[in-house]
């Protein structure tokens, strides 16, 4: 059977899912903080799959994954409470296969492990497992159209949750104000909201 990772800081989440998976057979390794995952690492574990809260506490798990790009697991599924797109669509940038929401039922939870083990990458996405439908869904169609920022516009809306300025998002992106000001008008075209400082983790 598999061997799977799981990434999460929340003790019991980190338990739960564990035992679930454990007793459909999957061989389990866990890490609370990203230092944790990194050790496993070091010590010679290999993973075909990882299960990868975006929310590590005051760590990011996107950090985790780009920084041990292609080595974390064979396959890195995100599961998450968190459900904003912009954080989902990243991670699918940085070599995530799919997301799990949280709030999924434990049975489904395993279910959508199972397909995605199975599922081959996404050329441009990611897939997202949808409770209601018990199936994986691409990304592109999950998410409402008229939503989705590109990669550019992403990077600015993501500062802008930081509460940074216009000019501290230029400077660190190495672009003119006034192209960071063109992605905010569109991002507000888009969201209906120009608002900053509203992180979710």
């Amino acid at each position: 059977m598999p061997h799977i990772l799981i990434v999460d800081d929340h003790p019991l989440v980190l338990a739960g899912i564990a035992e679930v998976l454990q007793a459909r057979g999957y061989r389990v390794a866990r890490a609370r903080d990203s230092a944790q995952a990194r050790e496993l690492l070091r010590a010679g574990e290999r993973f075909e799959a990882a299960l990868l809260d975006i929310s590590l506490g005051q760590e990011s798990g996107l950090e985790l994954l780009d920084g041990t790009r292609g080595k974390l697991a064979d396959k890195v599924i995100l599961l998450s409470g968190l459900t904003e797109q912009e954080w989902i669509l990243k991670g699918f940038e940085a070599g995530a296969i799919g997301f799990i929401p949280k709030s999924t039922e434990m049975e489904q939870v395993v279910e959508a492990v199972g397909a995605l083990l199975e599922a081959k990458p996404l050329p441009a996405s990611g897939w997202v497992w949808s409770a209601p439908l018990g199936k994986l869904v691409d990304a592109r169609e999950f998410f409402p159209a008229h939503t989705l920022l590109t990669p550019a516009e992403r990077e600015v809306f993501l500062r802008m949750r930081d509460g940074k300025q216009d000019k501290q998002i230029a400077d660190e992106l190495g672009r003119s104000i006034h192209t960071v000001r063109v992605h905010i008008r569109s991002i507000k075209r888009k969201r209906g909201h120009n608002r900053r400082g509203e992180r979710n983790f």
